[in-house]
């Protein structure tokens, strides 16, 4: 027994065979879809394919991860938090805050400062793909 499912047009694609079957009334295989659509039978519904999953960008310039920070309300956090560290890792965190003209995402400054924000692993993700659109 045929099986039908519904497209995103007006086409109904035959899962028993993958054909693509056109609303053309003239079309054997689109009258065989009717007498079994007026036998009671209905298709499966429309299933949009799904999104493609969202690539965490390496790396984004200093200002999107600012402005990515201060959309989180976190800019002031991130200052405190630099300017709490211990020397020398203070002094080496702020070279890289101040005159590094991106951030990677894997780099440890992002992981201390992550842990100092209360962001894990995956909101730290977030952060990058809301900076790439910045």
């Amino acid at each position: 027994m045929d099986v039908y499912q519904l497209t995103a047009t007006t086409v109904v694609i035959r899962l028993t065979d993958g054909a693509s079957i056109p609303s053309d009334p003239d079309n054997r295989d689109f009258a065989d879809y009717l007498s079994w659509r007026a036998a009671g039978n209905e298709p499966l519904p429309y299933l949009p394919p799904p999104a493609p999953p969202v690539r965490v960008p390496d790396e984004v310039n200093m200002g999107q991860a600012r402005l990515a920070l201060f959309d989180l309300g976190k800019l002031a956090t991130v200052e405190a938090a630099l300017n709490a560290m211990p020397d020398p890792g203070r002094t080496r965190a702020r070279i890289e805050w101040d005159f590094r003209p991106t951030v990677r995402r894997d780099s440890p400054l992002v992981a201390q400062l992550g842990g100092a924000l209360g962001l894990d692993a995956s909101a730290l993700d977030e952060l990058f793909i809301h900076a790439a659109t910045l």
